[in-house]
């Protein structure tokens, strides 16, 4: 073989490695999983190696009851804290709205969630599901599930009508609608 022909494979060797190699490092930061275990072992790489606080958010604790009614109630055995949370099968639509969009602006991201899927499964087609498949993407989003989040985003605009919260989520994602189009046979256009 000639030089010249060793320097070109040496050449092409030395650029599909670089590629591989930087697959690889877009894969391994792409994963939230992976991040968390690096974070984890304490050897975090790159420029991100500040340690970011949990998003998550405990709920304030409930009232006191005054004074006069503390003393004629009878002790409590445990804690408000440790009961769970009433579920939320048991809410209408429009109070697990109202809860849904109060637990998004307290930061408990989780919950958002938990009440934004209950929500759609329950309520698949109502008019504040687009309102709702906004906050759960938000909610994903903020809660470090960027991939899930980017999945809801698609489904959404792909499956919700045109709307204020699709476009909005259209804008925050970047997911936009796919659109198959095709000419009838009196030559108009459809969508389907």
């Amino acid at each position: 073989m000639s030089k010249k022909a060793v320097s070109r494979l040496a050449v092409g060797a030395a650029v599909l490695l670089l590629a591989g190699v930087v697959v690889l490092w877009r894969a391994e930061s792409a994963s939230p999983g992976k991040a968390k275990e690096k974070e984890a072992a304490g050897n975090p790489s790159g420029p991100a190696a500040v340690a970011i606080p949990p998003r998550l958010v405990q709920p304030p604790p409930p009232p006191l009851p005054p004074p006069a009614v503390a003393a004629s109630s009878p002790p409590r055995t445990a804690p408000a804290d440790a009961r769970p949370p009433s579920p939320p099968a048991q809410l209408g639509e429009s109070s697990l709205m109202a809860r849904l969009r109060s637990t998004r602006t307290a930061g408990q991201h989780a919950l958002a969630i938990q009440l934004a899927r209950e929500g759609n499964r329950r309520f698949p087609d109502s008019a504040l599901a687009p309102e709702r498949d906004s906050i759960l993407i938000h909610s994903l989003a903020d809660n470090e599930q960027r991939s899930e989040a980017r999945g809801e985003a698609e489904r959404m605009v792909n499956q919700r009508p045109d709307s204020d919260w699709v476009r909005e989520i259209e804008r925050f994602t970047g997911a936009h609608r796919h659109r198959n189009v095709r000419l009838n046979d009196a030559g108009e256009i459809e969508y389907y």
